[in-house]
């Protein structure tokens, strides 16, 4: 009985490596966001004026911005380094 070695890497038939799926990056990095950015305002002291849904979701969407900006920028990186 042989044994099958699957390939390393999938390459398309140009030859040159996959590129990045932006969209799946950005998606990621809102979820992220969002979870830290509410995390943040749960852990942090509480602001005069503000309840604890309001903080969590402002600095829920704050968090969510940042990180879709910064999962965007390192799928921008990734892409050119290819």
């Amino acid at each position: 009985m042989a044994i099958q070695q699957r390939p390393r890497t999938q390459r398309p038939a140009s030859g040159r490596p996959r590129s990045p799926d932006f969209k799946r990056f950005i998606i990621t990095g809102v979820i992220l966001g969002f979870v830290v950015g509410g995390a943040l305002s749960v852990i942090g002291d509480e602001a005069p004026g503000y309840g604890a849904g309001s903080q969590i979701g402002y600095l829920g969407v704050m968090g969510a911005f940042l990180g879709a900006l910064v999962a965007g920028f390192v799928a921008v990186l990734l892409d050119r380094r290819r």
